[in-house]
């Protein structure tokens, strides 16, 4: 719980300091000031947050099975099912005929994971893993438009949230394959949803990056240590 706390404080104060910065910390021309006080003052945050996530995902050990990682718990599977609603309906009006079937193909298996992970079965790995292809398609889709952006502070954090994603899609996918990377799973999920939520200030995709981050929440599995089974 601390960890999750720590993620949504840090991911809030950032979005706010964006808000900020694309107020106050644009010049004439609408482009960044270099070394504005608030931009300064995000990456110190996220340094500051990645660091701390590090040694926190370090505390929970690699131990535990898939039973005790990922019980079933009708709260993650709530938060997943409705990612994967908000998904699937914001997929049906985009613009792109091979994005919108993608992303209501993926929405579809968010929503049986998270059904799921509501009852506490545990979906095959293809299901994750097809939401994986599509975090990567969509880092695809969106690199288009952000390479011609002057500015990497842009899309800086979209982009890493794009990258987490995936990566944390694809954890997912290996633990239900039963090879399971507890400290990578939980690290990539926390910082994907602490770049969704900074993502939330830029105002491109509010709905997929919101939906992004509650996935990534509900995905993560158990954020407690888990103790060994004794036999008696």
């Amino acid at each position: 719980m601390t960890l999750l706390l720590f993620t949504l404080v840090c991911g809030v104060a950032c979005m706010l300091l964006r808000l900020v910065m694309m107020i106050y910390g644009c010049d004439d021309k609408g482009l960044l000031v270099s070394g504005h006080i608030s931009l300064i003052a995000i990456w110190a945050i996220t340094a500051v947050f990645l660091l701390g996530l590090l040694l926190g995902v370090r505390r929970l050990g690699s131990k535990g099975s898939y039973e005790q990682l990922f019980p079933a718990s009708r709260l993650c599977g709530v938060i997943v099912v409705v990612s994967g609603a908000i998904l699937l309906l914001g997929s049906i009006r985009s613009g792109s005929v091979p994005e919108m079937f993608a992303g209501i193909g993926a929405g579809f298996c968010v929503i049986y994971t998270g059904i799921c992970r509501f009852s506490g079965i545990r979906p095959h790995f293809v299901f994750h893993f097809l939401i994986c292809v599509f975090f990567i398609m969509k880092l695809i889709v969106h690199y288009q438009g952000w390479s011609a952006d002057p500015q990497i502070q842009d899309y800086a954090f979209q982009m890493l949230a794009c990258v987490l994603l995936m990566l944390a899609a694809f954890y997912r996918a290996s633990a239900d394959a039963n090879i399971i990377y507890r400290e990578r799973l939980v690290f990539t999920c926390l910082a994907a949803c602490f770049m969704c939520v900074v993502s939330l200030s830029d105002l491109e995709s509010p709905l997929y990056y919101g939906a992004c981050g509650l996935w990534a929440l509900g995905s993560m599995g158990w954020l407690e240590p888990v103790k060994e089974q004794t036999q008696d």
